[in-house]
């Protein structure tokens, strides 16, 4: 339609301009988004955000000079090259906005794909807005031989000038960042020597982490629930803490695992709650990703530790955060991937701990994650969305979307871990539990065993009601009209001595475990 409605032309003029318009347009949105929020530090920051003006000024180009089409087989081609400068430009305004108003990390040094699809947007750019300058300069009609060679080379000369202005302030940028002096940051180390390992190169999990989780779920863009997860990590040994709510339920939970002990408390958020809530499991009983069992940033670092094969993680460049140099990183995963590598996911969609297999197994999206200098996963994140029908939500809507962010810092400072208090928080004085045997009184108080809390624990032996019988038949009675179920098989052999300042069985039993 547009090409055959340019019969004379002052028309040609008037709606290439029109064109062009729209180009410097889209160009001139991403520039003030990149000038009013790129701030990846270092003292030419905002140069490097002033030079993204460039293709501004190359749009302005073909605004006011705008390409003489001599015939309808030269309009179509025009039209083609600016439909083309369109769909380059559109994916960089949309990657570059979408981020920055994220609130995300910012590219120190872009990625090659980044630097890439940025430079062909130039200079397709470059090629529609040059096409009427050299023309008119040489009198003669668009994409005639000699000129079309002279556009072709002008437009190529101009993307790596602005090319080379943005690469060279920003190495310029990179080269002050990294003769300053750099302060501690909590996600690894500033050392600007430092090379992150690429996305393709092995991931290590570090030794220590205080790790965070905070996860989102949202209906038709509208926000639906929020979970959060925080805790700590020293080797396999790990305790958390998490909380979910929102109108498809809420919960709480808290986790700790010492070698190969595990304990849950669903009861309490708190993960040093004393009492009885916690109960004895197995490592990771939610059946998250990864052979090492662990819970937080373990089913995520078994994500991206594997051999990539087929599916190549994206690199999308240098980023600094907090002070400290880190490797983005991106690839493809699908729902069943998302919640088996983020727990808090789970407590948004099924309201529990629990994934079954057909959970979101539909749903797509990508992990981004970040890798420092020291070479350890210290950032990830993950978006996954879906058909609404796949859930048991009460709502109506269309595009189910579920987040989470993990971080993990502080991964240089020793951690310590100790198992949960399961006995009673204070003693009641009254001895309900001698029921059954020893053993099994001193195993529930074991992680809180001292001398006064041993002796509340242990009234079983004869009371002093009557210290004088020697016989052992004669004490027995007593016990048993007390307690009715103690057998008085195992504490017949140490009846005789109630006057001992300490017990002997329980003790003993305490001794042993």
């Amino acid at each position: 339609m547009l090409p055959a409605s340019m019969s004379d032309p002052a028309a040609d003029r008037r709606q290439m301009r029109i064109l062009a318009a729209v180009l410097v347009a889209i160009w001139a949105a991403t520039a003030v988004a990149v000038a009013a929020a790129y701030r990846p530090g270092g003292p030419l920051d905002i140069v490097v955000a002033v030079v993204c003006f460039g293709p501004v000024a190359l749009g302005a180009a073909g605004l006011a000079v705008p390409p003489q089409p001599g015939s309808a087989r030269s309009r179509v081609a025009l039209v083609w090259i600016w439909m083309g400068a369109l769909l380059l430009a559109i994916p960089v305004l949309y990657g570059v906005s979408s981020t920055l108003a994220a609130g995300g990390p910012q590219n120190l040094v872009p990625s090659a794909e980044a630097a890439y699809a940025g430079l062909l947007a130039v200079f397709v750019l470059a090629v529609f807005s040059v096409t009427g300058l050299v023309h008119r300069r040489r009198r003669t009609v668009a994409f005639e031989r000699r000129a079309s060679w002279s556009t072709l080379g002008l437009a190529a000369l101009l993307s790596a000038a602005v090319a080379a202005a943005f690469g060279l302030v920003a190495v310029i940028n990179d080269q002050a960042l990294r003769e300053a002096e750099p302060s501690g940051s909590s996600y690894g180390p500033t050392d600007p020597d430092l090379m992150p390992p690429f996305c393709d190169e092995p991931v290590a999990l570090g030794r220590f982490a205080a790790i965070s989780i905070e996860a989102h779920s949202s209906l038709d863009d509208e926000e639906r629930g929020r979970a959060v997860l925080s805790g700590r990590r020293r080797g396999v040994d790990e305790a958390w803490s998490g909380s979910w709510s929102g109108p498809d339920g809420e919960g709480l939970g808290a986790y700790r695992r010492i070698g190969r002990q595990a304990w849950l408390n669903q009861a309490s958020d708190d993960e040093a709650a004393p009492g009885t809530t916690w109960q004895e499991t197995r490592p990771d009983p939610f059946g998250l990703a990864g052979t090492d069992e662990l819970t937080m940033d373990g089913p995520v670092h078994a994500r991206v530790a594997v051999p990539r094969g087929s599916i190549v993680a994206e690199d999308l460049g240098l980023e600094v955060i907090a002070g400290a140099r880190a490797r983005h990183c991106r690839t493809f995963v699908d729902g069943a991937t998302a919640l088996s590598s983020f727990l808090p996911l789970r407590w948004l969609l099924t309201d529990s701990h629990v994934q079954a297999d057909a959970d979101a197994r539909r749903w797509r999206g990508e992990m981004d994650w970040w890798v420092f200098g020291d070479g350890e996963l210290g950032k990830a994140r993950v978006e996954v969305s879906g058909s609404r029908a796949d859930t048991d939500w009460n709502a109506t809507g269309v595009r189910a979307v579920l987040t989470a962010e993990l971080t993990a810092t502080l991964r240089d400072r020793p951690v310590d871990l100790s198992a949960p208090a399961l006995g009673p928080a204070e003693p009641t004085g009254a001895p309900a539990q001698p029921t059954g045997a020893p053993a099994e009184a001193t195993a529930t108080a074991r992680p809180t065993a001292t001398p006064r809390s041993t002796a509340t624990l242990t009234p079983v032996p004869t009371p002093q009601t009557d210290p004088a019988p020697a016989p052992a038949p004669a004490p027995a009675p007593a016990p048993a009209t007390r307690t009715s179920a103690p057998a008085p098989t195992a504490p017949g052999p140490t009846a005789p001595v109630p006057a001992s300042p300490e017990p002997t069985g329980p003790a003993a039993a305490l001794r042993l475990r």
